[in-house]
């Protein structure tokens, strides 16, 4: 029996390849598709449906230290809900196949507000790069293509015979490309010192992808796992020789020998002064590129998020904002600002639900620790335009490529191995599953999860009566039900009555 992990691994062991009986959902929808959503009876081929008995989980194991979206679920009406209106619509009673989960995000029209959240030069991101980028064009979703390429890998001519250069993982999306979605480029400090932005924006190869608006660019202010800090890999000599006057380096490789070097990329120092000059930059000099903002779980967001306002409303621009939270995974972080710098992912949610009131030129991506349909329906539910997934989409890549038999090179047809993985999770899971719990709850558009009007109950505020709360400081958090409240049995027939008396003024209006 597969377990129904909505959580990742701390460590990833790519158990997909030894067809185990215990795969992350990510692993799992990759390789089921939409299979992946169900119990199954079989651990070798998820194809059982209706001969398993199963039930939903009761316990998560150990103490979870954060709290997170498992203490927030859904809540469906069964009378007099949109579902009346959308029967008449479709001519029968609604599934959720009939839900839409097409959006926009920072400018890009998507087949699913999802992003790949920003993988850059670590050799299990580069390697599999192509794959993924191809994966989401297929899918037609975004993906943020992180930093360090070029130096590490190079731009169109490999380092490293037969490794990816940033040239294959940007063309794995624009030669894959099917309408929707968006690639996402970021550059830091060394970056910059080469140029990348300006060589991509130069180069005839990708002229037709920004005419088409399908290249964006995004700056990066900080990571869930290590904000405030740069970017750090070991790598060999000779490698460390080749870039050492561009980084930072504790020893130096043409002193000292050894097996590998720490290379550091510096954190990048900001003021709002520096910030908002160097996005002035951007849009000045890249008028062709969308533009994205990528910020970590800083005490100073609403700072940031002044800015990016600033010059949204300056260029006539949508810029996406993605805030990851102290959740968010790493290729390479030290262990101790992984685990105990940067606020909580809830924390950052909370911000995301605030900053809706505040920003009118603003989208806002949310990531640290997602991975499920799930996560997704509760990130739109709470107030997010979309969520970005890493570690998540680098699994489903691996599931996908390696077929889970552990082979060796990619398989020759794309959509047949990596990018079919990123695909069926994206898709065929997270859309699907996020569907499911979205039409339960009688919307079937998921741009309709933004449109929560609060209810007065009791003398409370309830600001969103789709969710309630496992946890009381949540409940508080959000303005939401408390499902342990002793008198919530006073207070939903109050909020029944009133979602019914707008269900049929909004179906007055649209007869």
């Amino acid at each position: 029996m597969y377990k129904m992990q909505d959580t990742l691994c701390t460590h990833c062991n790519f158990c997909s390849a030894k067809d185990g009986p215990n795969l992350c959902y990510a692993a799992r929808t990759a390789r089921f598709g939409l299979e992946g959503n169900f119990p199954t009876k079989d651990d070798k081929a998820n194809t059982k449906f209706g001969k398993t008995q199963s039930a939903g989980e009761q316990f998560h194991p150990g103490t979870p230290r954060y709290k997170a979206f498992r203490d927030i679920i859904f809540m469906p009406e069964l009378l007099g809900t949109d579902r009346v209106a959308k029967m008449a619509e479709v001519g029968y009673e609604p599934l959720y196949t009939d839900c839409k989960s097409a959006s926009t995000l920072g400018g890009f029209e998507v087949a699913s507000p999802l992003v790949c959240a920003a993988m850059g030069s670590t050799p299990v991101a580069n390697d599999i790069g192509p794959d993924t980028s191809a994966g989401c064009a297929l899918a037609g979703i975004c993906i943020s293509i992180g930093e360090n390429i070029v130096n590490m890998w190079g731009y169109d001519k490999p380092y490293d015979e037969g490794r990816p250069t940033l040239v294959d993982r940007i063309e794995g999306f624009t030669k894959n490309y099917t309408g929707k979605g968006g690639v996402i480029i970021q550059q830091n400090v060394e970056d910059n010192k080469v140029d990348v932005w300006k060589t991509i924006y130069n180069d005839p190869r990708f002229a037709e992808a920004f005419d088409k608006g399908m290249i964006g660019f995004e700056g990066k202010g900080g990571q869930g796992a290590k904000p405030g800090m740069g970017g750090e890999v070991k790598i060999p000599r000779e490698k460390a020789k080749r870039i050492h006057e561009l980084y930072h380096f504790p020893v130096n490789p043409f002193e000292v020998e050894q097996e590998l070097y720490q290379r550091h990329s510096v954190p990048g120092t900001a003021t709002s002064e520096s910030l908002e000059e160097y996005y002035t930059w951007m849009c000045t000099e890249f008028p062709k590129a969308k533009i994205w903002f990528k910020t970590g779980p800083y005490g100073d967001l609403f700072a940031q998020l002044d800015v990016m306002e600033k010059i949204a409303t300056k260029f006539g621009l949508r810029i996406n904002c993605t805030i990851d939270g102290g959740e968010g995974g790493t290729g390479m972080s030290p262990l101790g600002p992984m685990n105990d710098m940067g606020l909580p992912m809830v924390t950052c949610m909370l911000a995301v639900k605030k900053a809706r009131k505040m920003y009118q030129n603003l989208d806002f991506t949310i990531a640290g620790g997602m991975v499920t349909g799930r996560d997704l329906a509760k990130s739109l539910a709470m107030g997010a335009d979309g969520m970005g997934i890493g570690k998540g989409f680098l699994i489903a890549t691996m599931a996908g490529r390696h077929q889970f038999a552990g082979a060796d090179s990619p398989i020759e047809d794309i959509r047949a191995g990596g990018a079919k993985g990123v695909y069926n999770y994206a898709i065929e899971g997270i859309t699907n599953e996020a569907k499911m719990l979205i039409s339960s709850i009688a919307k079937y558009d998921f741009n309709d999860m933004k449109d929560n009007a609060p209810y007065e109950v009791s003398g409370q505020t309830i600001d969103n009566i789709d969710v309630v709360a496992l946890d009381k400081d949540v409940a508080e958090m959000f303005d939401i039900l408390y499902a342990y409240d002793a008198k919530i049995w006073d207070k939903l027939p109050e909020i029944t009555a009133e979602m019914r008396k707008r269900c049929e003024e909004k179906a007055a209006v649209t007869a």
